[in-house]
């Protein structure tokens, strides 16, 4: 099993895409991340998922930190003309105390609360909203951004669900 991809790398898929299938996916998170934080042994909590990884608690804090950042631009697209979003040094802030992960999955769950039903609200040309991902070296719409963090947070919650090395 490859443990760094375990559900494979994410592909976008411009046209063809449903978008309530992926806002479902991030509809559910919260609970599947929930469950799957709950039925994660105990001793695997603080063990890396691979060789090199995070550990399955940064990975949640890491969830709650990526998402409450994807939500925050996905408000500046729909808001602003192609605003340039902020990036961060996602290891950097992997290193930093979060306190207990059960605040990382409130936020998680609270973030989706208000994400979901906004998406829901949108009409197809808003997916087409972008804005400016210096990292990324170009824009990115709203439309890929949700299809990412579908992915992401499926490929995260994989990494959960490994088993020991």
């Amino acid at each position: 099993m490859e443990r760094q991809f375990p559900i494979g790398r994410f592909v976008y898929q411009p046209t063809e895409a449903d978008m309530s299938l992926f806002i479902k996916r991030l509809h559910t998170l919260p609970q599947r991340l929930k469950d799957a934080w709950a039925n994660c042994p105990e001793g695997l909590r603080d063990e890396p998922y691979r060789d090199g990884g995070w550990t399955r608690r940064t990975v949640v804090q890491h969830i709650a930190d990526s998402h409450l950042n994807m939500y925050v631009r996905i408000k500046l697209a729909l808001t602003e003309d192609e605003p340039t979003v902020k990036p961060y040094d996602e290891n950097a802030w992997a290193t930093l105390p979060d306190g207990p992960v059960e605040l990382s999955l409130q936020l998680i769950e609270a973030v989706h609360g208000r994400v979901v039903p906004l998406l829901q609200t949108l009409e197809d040309q808003h997916f087409d909203r972008r804005y400016d991902h210096p990292e990324l070296l170009r824009t990115v719409s709203i439309r890929e951004v949700v299809q990412m963090y579908a992915w992401h947070g499926d490929h995260h919650l994989a990494h959960i669900q490994l088993p020991a090395l």
